[in-house]
């Protein structure tokens, strides 16, 4: 059991090694939008951001093969569970980021790094930075964080439950990381956002195109409440 222990231990570690560098350069392509924002320049980052999507796919399909486990596929069915699934998870989404707005607006917390960023490339470039936020990143993000990391992480020998929360919390860490800094509002904002991705991913059946489904939803949210607000 010790040594079943380590070995997973051993799999968060490098799965979350993976995905920080994974991501690291998931948004590159954006920042060619920035450079000249014309035709040619969106078109060039839109290629080369299908053209990451579709490796990040290939990389996603071949850790499940190689760790043994069977995910979705793009022609899988959905089921009416995905889709209540789906459905909560947005749910849960919007009331999460109704509240960080609200509590923020309360306690005048200043803007995360990443907010002030995504803030200043919206107003270089809006629109191919809307389609960017709302469609790229979220296919490449959960590709990365929720199907590469938990391909690897979670194999069948550690798809016991006690095993999923832990892994859950871990890829919540990691995924708040790399969208906040050291304000403790947004950590917690981000780590809840990151807990209810993973606990789709999980309870859709390892579905990623149900968490792309969320992710996509919560961000056009996120742009939606703002707009209002």
């Amino acid at each position: 059991m010790a040594h079943s222990n380590k070995q997973f231990i051993i799999n968060l570690v490098i799965a979350s090694l993976i995905s920080l560098a994974l991501v690291s350069f998931s948004m590159a392509p954006a920042y060619l939008f920035l450079i000249k924002n014309n035709w040619l320049m969106i078109t060039i980052g839109f290629v080369i951001y299908a053209l990451e999507a579709w490796g990040l796919y290939w990389l996603y399909r071949h850790t499940a093969r190689v760790r043994h486990y069977q995910v979705a596929t793009l022609k899988s069915r959905v089921n009416i569970a995905q889709l209540g699934t789906v459905i909560i998870a947005m749910l849960t989404m919007v009331v999460l980021i109704i509240v960080d707005l609200k509590l923020g607006a309360m306690l005048n917390i200043p803007e995360t790094s990443n907010s002030r960023s995504l803030a200043w490339m919206l107003g270089e470039a809006p629109l191919p930075m809307i389609v960017s936020v709302v469609i790229f990143s979220p296919i490449c993000e959960e590709l990365i964080f929720r199907g590469i990391f938990f391909s690897y992480a979670l194999t069948n020998q550690y798809n016991h439950r006690n095993y999923q929360m832990i892994a859950v919390v871990i890829n919540s860490l990691i995924f708040a990381s790399v969208h906040v800094d050291a304000n403790w509002e947004p950590w917690i904002y981000y780590t809840l956002m990151g807990s209810i991705l993973g606990t789709t991913y999980l309870l859709a059946k390892r579905d990623i195109r149900m968490n792309i489904l969320v992710h996509m939803g919560t961000n056009l949210a996120v742009f939606a409440l703002a707009a209002m607000s």
